[in-house]
């Protein structure tokens, strides 16, 4: 099975990725593969318009697992590789090693944890639910690739281990000022925290992409001024015959979880620039400098050469 995974930053424009690509009748997405997780009391819907437990797709999805004998929850599908109860815990077996952020401690934690009953178990359940999900939701679309937007990078190793998947990589990236606006609203931290996250985010998915030569880098602002140049290096990456964009999202079925934009109305491109408006002149300033002063203390860096990238357009 032919599987594009795409990691980004929060805030750098998946979900429009993820209904660009579903406008390709032989690519299918729903963008974040391990679930939303919305509230308990919240009647959660999916971008067709209905409630999810009674979207055609997820619906399907469900009946896949349980027919599998597999544990399925709508606001957490089982494809997530969760090896323990503690977010934290789980982190720390599946993800970034804290404080080290060495790729070789992390390659051997997962070659020890693979081996180590218990954890061994889990991850073969983990592999099954993926396969499940993907062979389901090829089959509902009569696709031949599916898109697995979740972001996460660490996610990529364990998909790696899954032998049924044909693993390509994207790496989505916006400018880093668009994406600090958006942590300062959300997570509500000052100018430079919002930067500081970005870099960081930056600096691990890049180190994990290391390891996975021949990833396509993709900007954001590309994908909204040049869609269809954009969408045909996309589709020949996954080895599809270059389809243009039809002006509209409704012209394809969607089942796509993700931010609000799941939900409006036009269906048209729209490239968020708001940083350029709301953005004050210090905050501006503060952002720039911390990014421009990683640059120039790792200048041979890549994620150095994605900062001037953006400094000099």
């Amino acid at each position: 099975m032919k599987l594009l995974y795409v990691t980004s930053s929060s805030f750098s424009g998946s979900t429009l990725l993820a209904f660009l690509l579903n406008t390709h009748p032989d690519i299918f997405t729903v963008s974040e593969m391990e679930g939303w997780d919305y509230g308990e009391d919240e009647e959660f819907y999916c971008s067709c318009g209905n409630p999810l437990e009674r979207c055609p797709f997820f619906s399907e999805v469900a009946q896949a697992f349980q027919h599998d004998s597999l544990p399925f929850a709508w606001r957490d599908f089982g494809t997530a590789y969760r090896l323990a109860k503690s977010e934290r815990l789980n982190r720390y077996l599946t993800e970034r090693l804290p404080w080290l952020g060495s790729s070789r401690l992390e390659r051997l934690r997962d070659s020890v944890i693979a081996h180590t009953p218990g954890f061994a178990g889990r991850l073969r359940r983990h592999d099954q639910a993926n396969k499940i999900f993907v062979r389901t939701a090829l089959a509902y679309s009569k696709a031949s690739v599916f898109v697995d937007g979740s972001k996460n990078p660490f996610r990529l190793r364990l998909l790696r281990r899954v032998r049924d998947f044909d693993l390509r990589v994207l790496y989505l990236i916006r400018d880093f000022r668009g994406v600090a606006l958006s942590n300062m609203k959300t997570r509500g931290c000052d100018p430079r925290l919002a930067t500081e996250i970005w870099l960081h985010d930056q600096s691990n998915i890049l180190r994990v992409l290391a390891e996975f030569p021949g990833a396509l880098h993709v900007y954001y602002e590309d994908l909204c001024e040049h869609v269809d140049d954009t969408l045909a290096t996309i589709h020949r990456f996954v080895g599809q015959t270059p389809n243009p964009f039809p002006g509209s999202f409704k012209a394809s079925e969607h089942h796509i979880l993700g931010n609000t934009m799941r939900l409006e109305g036009d269906a048209k491109i729209r490239k968020n620039e708001r940083w350029k408006s709301e953005l004050s002149p210090e905050q501006l300033q503060t952002i720039t400098s911390v990014a421009e002063n990683f640059a120039n203390s790792h200048v041979s860096h890549p994620l150095s050469d994605i900062i001037r990238h953006y400094l000099e357009s």
